[in-house]
């Protein structure tokens, strides 16, 4: 009994009471955990193979997940509509002189900003709009009736267009037949697949499509396009998994608000998931590559080497929170791994302090991968956005 304790005592003095037997953490692992700059992380780290916890701390505990977020808004979407699904918006004639019909069926891809269309490919609105014009030179004010395309994207297009005030914006009622409004059409713009849409939102972190991509989850499921009928969306999505949700609450898509909370158990169960169920398979494929791509192309670069090329994972940085969650390669090993800190302090410094201590905590878990394990393929990165 005597032995049993004194090698418990120094299993605990070596920092890693937390760990599954069949792995030991090396010391540095659990120094970088216990950073002062992440303020008692929340932390899982699981190994992918049989979905056993190596490591965990506070996992239970729900937390603000900021831009981790998006990975919960991408599978809504994804277990919503087929990720090969495109959407095209239209402008037909009507029988009347100067009435259009803008009819789209809610295209998240769609953009009224110039810098957008020009740097992504998106598609542009206000093309639609000034298509209308072209079709009748002598039209000096025409009205514009729309259906399937969103309040917000009308109005986006209205500033856009700027001194284009001889436009009239309607939108349809739910009760007409559209079809019997069109005649000729006139012009159309289509998306690219939804995957592709996913892939910007994840390797990008982008705000806006997220939270896009999110409300037509919630529309195409028959929830409010509302805080309440987001969170119904994603938590009736991640449920059907399987995932345990206790906890989790979120009001946007994005991971910008700091109302958002999800457990670090609930984020692990996920990725976990991810990585096995078919559909959700863009995500994983997606995800920002350690020191090559998106919004991690440079990050573990100085600070830990070792792992370029070998974390797989999503970023997530609002002020006061800093997080990764993803997968790493150690190996023979992968794991997936989660790191939620939203006591970090709301300065540039304390957050990029923050980083530095996650990047190396990862770096001293990861290896190559042993001969015969193909390793990530890293995406070119044209350009960037913020987390």
């Amino acid at each position: 009994m005597k032995k049993i304790l004194i090698a418990v005592l120094i299993i605990t003095s070596l920092g890693i009471e937390s760990s599954s037997a069949s792995v030991v953490l090396p010391q540095s692992f659990f120094n970088h955990v216990n950073s002062r700059f992440l303020s008692n992380p929340g932390v899982v780290l699981i190994d992918q193979s049989n979905s056993e916890i190596i490591y965990q701390n506070d996992a239970v505990k729900p937390r603000i997940p900021a831009s981790v977020l998006k990975i919960f808004s991408t599978a809504a979407i994804a277990l919503t509509l087929d990720t090969k699904t495109t959407f095209q918006t239209s402008l037909y004639k009507t029988d009347k002189k100067g009435v259009f019909v803008l009819l789209g069926d809610y295209d998240p891809w769609i953009t009224s900003s110039i810098r957008n269309r020009e740097a992504n490919n998106r598609a542009y609105l206000p093309k639609l709009i000034k298509a209308a014009f072209a079709s009748n030179k002598k039209l000096k004010k025409i009205t514009l009736i729309y259906k399937g395309v969103s309040g917000s994207d009308i109005y986006q297009a209205k500033k856009a267009l700027k001194r284009r005030a001889s436009v009239a914006y309607k939108p349809i009622g739910k009760d007409v037949e559209v079809e019997s409004l069109i005649t000729e059409k006139i012009a159309s713009i289509e998306s690219p697949p939804l995957e592709k849409m996913i892939r910007f939102a994840l390797l990008y972190s982008d705000n806006v499509l997220s939270q896009k991509l999110t409300m037509l989850a919630a529309r195409k499921s028959g929830y409010p396009l509302t805080g309440e009928g987001l969170n119904q969306t994603i938590q009736s999505k991640i449920s059907e998994l399987g995932v345990d949700t206790t906890g989790m609450r979120f009001i946007d898509g994005s991971g910008l608000s700091n109302k958002n909370k999800v457990s670090p158990n609930t984020v692990s169960q996920l990725l976990l998931k991810v990585k096995i169920d078919p559909r959700l398979k863009p995500i994983y494929d997606y995800l920002p590559i350690s020191g090559e791509s998106g919004t991690l192309s440079s990050r573990f670069v100085e600070t830990a080497p070792q792992a370029i090329g070998l974390v797989r994972a999503k970023t997530g940085s609002i002020k006061g929170t800093v997080s990764l969650a993803g997968f790493a390669t150690a190996g023979e090993k992968d794991y997936v791994f989660v790191v939620l800190a939203d006591d970090v302090g709301r300065t540039r410094s304390r957050q990029d302090a923050a980083r530095r201590a996650i990047d190396r905590m990862l770096g001293t878990i990861t290896q190559p991968p042993v001969t015969g394990i193909t390793p990530p393929t890293p995406e070119s990165t044209p350009f960037t956005t913020t987390q």
